[in-house]
């Protein structure tokens, strides 16, 4: 009788469509993660950046050789902030892009509510 019931099973789902994704319908936007963060290397953190360590300093309310210090000693902490390639062999978020949200965040004392 199972194994009836298990061929049974099988045959329903061989004639179902399957569509791809963890959310069937979800629609995935391409954020270009790797064009921003191309960006914000080249604004902030490359020899020639476009903004200054003025700037810098009242973006992210300290200096940029202070937050690069941060950045690495996070980085030797917490493997979360690493660089990752998704199911669909794409990069995900830098680990510059990870460290400057949290950043910006402390920064502009964003808060999350949990209800």
């Amino acid at each position: 009788m199972n194994n009836y019931m298990f061929q049974q099973v099988l045959q329903n789902h061989t004639n179902e469509v399957f569509i791809g994704g963890s959310i069937p319908g979800h629609v995935v936007i391409n954020r270009d993660h790797e064009v921003v963060d191309d960006n914000l290397f080249r604004d902030y953190f490359s020899a020639t950046s476009r903004f200054n360590d003025a700037i810098f300093r009242h973006r992210y309310r300290m200096s940029r050789n202070l937050f690069l210090r941060i950045i690495d000693a996070i980085k030797d902490h917490d493997t979360y902030f690493e660089q990752r390639i998704d199911a669909l062999d794409r990069f995900g978020l830098s680990t510059l892009q990870k460290i400057t949200v949290v950043f910006r965040m402390l920064a502009l004392k964003i808060t999350t509510r949990t209800t």
